[in-house]
């Protein structure tokens, strides 16, 4: 008689997926971005398409493999799909009245795959905050379509609650990982959650996001919105500081995680200026998208997958220079 039982098939995990999807769309959206911009594409890639992709597409496919831990294969598999057409749409030029479902169909999937679950299962503040931020997503995506303003606002509620989320959950991981770090260098990290300046950014980031939502380009909620996103920024510089960098930089894991936060500091202060006299460029956006998301996404992506499959943490010399290589990107395109 055979005693042996085989294990319990496991469920896919939704990084193995929508990591890779990631990484290589964010790589072919470069070349697409230069060839549209030089009017090669048969498609208009303007300004608007571009962020509109790296929000909605990249970000959010980014922000699917970090949620998505256990899901079942359906689920995994309607995700991916909703994502997947909606690239395709977009991309393929399709008239709004069928790009747009096609489009709103991967926000409001992974808001009933991965949001809900945290609406039921939060058990604090801090967790029931994602569910609300990423069922948002739908909203920005329909404000692109149907705000009536070329899609800026929806793309730029779409950066607020990117911004929002690498708040919160960079909050937490870098204070708990450079911990480690520090104590196997025989100190403490005393500082680490600081939840009076954790609850005041994640309030000024929230704010921020509402006035956004509220459509109104100027005037008090401007004010308002700008005075938000400027308390976020202020407050992430102020953890970051007390978060010993210095103690991680022969650690490539930790030091770009820091580094990523110290941008999206420098991004949400940016936001508030951008609420009041719009920089040329678009360059308050390229801060917190190309600096805070391309690092800190680029950076997270490695570590959780190295994490999730039961790999030594040590970044790989490419992983290490390609994190680098994204920084420096965002300085010259800043």
């Amino acid at each position: 008689m055979n005693a042996f039982v085989p294990p319990a098939p496991q469920r896919p995990w939704g990084h193995r997926l929508f990591f890779p999807a990631a990484a290589l769309y964010g790589a072919l959206s470069v070349p697409l971005w230069v060839a549209g911009y030089f009017g090669w594409l048969g498609i208009g890639w303007t300004p608007a398409l571009h962020a509109h992709e790296m929000l909605m597409g990249y970000a959010l496919a980014v922000v699917g493999g970090f949620l998505l831990t256990r899901p079942s294969r359906a689920a995994l598999s309607v995700a991916f799909a909703a994502w997947l057409a909606g690239r395709l749409a977009v991309l393929g030029g399709l008239p709004p009245e069928i790009a747009a479902p096609v489009a709103l169909a991967y926000p409001v999937a992974l808001f009933v795959v991965a949001g809900v679950p945290f609406l039921r299962a939060a058990k604090s503040g801090h967790n029931i905050l994602f569910g609300p931020v990423i069922g948002a997503f739908s909203l920005a995506e329909a404000l692109v379509w149907w705000g009536g303003d070329g899609g800026r606002t929806g793309a730029l509620l779409a950066l607020h609650l990117v911004g929002i989320l690498m708040l919160v959950m960079g909050g937490r991981i870098i204070p708990s990982a450079t911990a480690g770090e520090v104590r196997k260098q025989g100190g403490t990290l005393v500082e680490r959650v600081q939840p009076r300046l954790e609850w005041a950014g994640v309030g000024g980031a929230v704010l921020a996001a509402l006035t956004v939502a509220a459509g109104e380009p100027s005037g008090p909620l401007a004010w308002i919105g700008a005075a938000g996103a400027a308390l976020a920024g202020a407050t992430a510089w102020a953890r970051l500081a007390r978060w010993r960098t210095g103690a991680v930089l022969r650690r490539p894991d930790l030091w770009s995680l820091h580094l990523g936060y110290g941008w999206l500091g420098l991004g949400w202060l940016f936001l508030g200026v951008e609420r009041l006299d719009p920089l040329a460029g678009g360059a308050g956006w390229h801060v917190i998208g190309a600096g805070a998301l391309g690092t800190l996404a680029a950076s997270m992506m490695v570590r959780a997958t190295l994490q999730r499959e039961a790999l030594p943490p040590d970044f790989s010399r490419p992983a290490t220079a390609a994190i680098a290589l994204v920084g420096l990107s965002a300085v010259l395109g800043g």
